[in-house]
């Protein structure tokens, strides 16, 4: 991961609290400038909220610049034990964090870390598992709750069609995700580059939909790695993705519903590749 640098204010290497109680002071306008996702002495940093997803980042390697908590947020002491030393901690009072974040959701406790590095589509290889693709998924809740499943359904990867790289670590999606995030390898890619890797590596494409012929369940009995897309409610997949697809499949349900949600459908295939998956 990306070094911290030596000039870049309020990251000196200590562990002594802080208090940040104004607005002026230099970790309070970090925290604003990172929420407004804008960069700072050309570093890329992220926002994390929670001792679960951040321990889940320190696991995963990333760099955690400074720990916050505010108000009367104290850190639990299995998490304080396994702090790094160099980590800074500060203490940010209530008011101060009801400002900084305005109308986003108040976190009492996060940090603030290096975004790693975007991950070119290849680095999925050498395929061996199953990769989930997300087309026009676009709602947060639904793409954490996505990564989470894959990550315990054993997919080795995902793909977030026409995304950015920071949009994979929005503090919404890393919430959602429980910190599954930092576990499974994504990246961001065009779908017609998906389409050229599924062909290039010999990966099946299935696209999934709410009334395809094929059954959700047919997939528990295929033996190798699929790339498995999911398109958003309203619309599903691209195009470009449905025309190219090896398979169609969808889940079973009467004709009273006409879809499932997104991260429902999702979990229910990713089950069915279970044994494929984690064997």
């Amino acid at each position: 991961m990306t070094q911290a640098s030596t000039s870049q204010a309020g990251f000196e290497a200590r562990t002594d609290e802080r208090v940040v109680d104004s607005l002026l002071h230099p970790q309070a306008a970090l925290i604003r400038d990172v929420l407004a996702r804008s960069e700072r002495d050309g570093s890329r940093l992220i926002l994390i909220d929670d001792e679960e997803n951040i321990t889940a980042a320190l696991r995963a390697g990333l760099d955690v610049r400074a720990l916050f908590h505010a108000g009367d947020a104290t850190f639990a002491p299995n998490f304080r034990e396994h702090l790094p030393r160099t980590v800074p901690r500060y203490r940010l009072a209530w008011r101060t964090c009801k400002k900084l974040f305005g109308n986003d959701k108040v976190s009492r406790i996060f940090a603030i870390a290096d975004r790693p590095p975007a991950q070119p589509l290849d680095s999925l290889l050498p395929v061996t598992r199953d990769i989930v693709v997300l087309d026009g998924v676009g709602i947060s809740g639904n793409i954490g709750a996505i990564i989470r499943t894959s990550a315990a359904m054993g997919a080795g990867g995902m793909v977030l069609v026409n995304a950015e790289p920071s949009d994979i670590f929005d503090r919404r999606v890393i919430r959602a995700s429980r910190g599954q995030l930092f576990a499974l390898r994504i990246v961001t890619a065009a779908a017609e580059h998906v389409v050229e890797f599924c062909s290039r590596h010999g990966v099946p494409l299935v696209v999934t939909e709410a009334r395809a012929s094929m059954s959700i369940g047919a997939l528990s009995f295929m033996s190798r790695p699929l790339a498995i897309v999911y398109g958003g409610e309203k619309g599903g997949c691209s195009p470009r993705l449905r025309e190219a697809a090896t398979l169609h499949a969808g889940v079973p349900m009467t004709a009273a519903v006409e879809s499932l949600n997104v991260a429902a459908a999702a979990a229910i295939a990713l089950y069915c590749r279970y044994s494929f998956n984690a064997g």
